[in-house]
């Protein structure tokens, strides 16, 4: 009987060391998962966003060649698309005709600047987030 209670009270235990251990690992590995997570969701927020982006800016350039080349385009206005919205100011001279635009898309927006040949009607200069 002494014996059992000499192997009861040994207080030289590696239970509990061990068990923090695994669960300071556990712990880690969880925080990284959850930043390996958050990671992935900014990128592919910031992914969509230019992607959206990229659309309207095309859409608006259709919709600026086939103006153009009806000779019906305002001096300024408002595209209005699916994703977003396309606001324009043309400038016009002798040679050329300049149409600054601003992309939105929510809460992000791009201001570009394309300048069109008026004889040939082909763009000769394009200048993407100028601000």
């Amino acid at each position: 009987m002494l014996m059992k209670s000499k192997v009861l009270n040994n207080q030289q235990g590696f239970i509990l060391p061990l068990t923090m251990i695994l669960s300071l690992v556990f712990i880690a590995f969880i925080f990284h998962a959850l930043f390996l997570l958050q990671s992935d969701r900014t990128f592919f927020q910031h992914t969509q966003t230019h992607f959206f982006l990229q659309q309207l800016r095309e859409c608006a350039l259709n919709d600026f060649q086939q103006k153009l080349e009806q000779d019906a385009l305002p001096d300024e206005g408002t595209f209005n698309y699916h994703n977003g919205t396309v606001q324009y100011i043309v400038t016009e001279d002798s040679a050329f005709v300049t149409i600054n635009f601003t992309v939105h898309y929510g809460d992000e927006r791009e201001i570009d600047r394309i300048v069109y040949d008026r004889e040939s009607g082909n763009p000769v200069r394009w200048l993407e987030r100028i601000s």
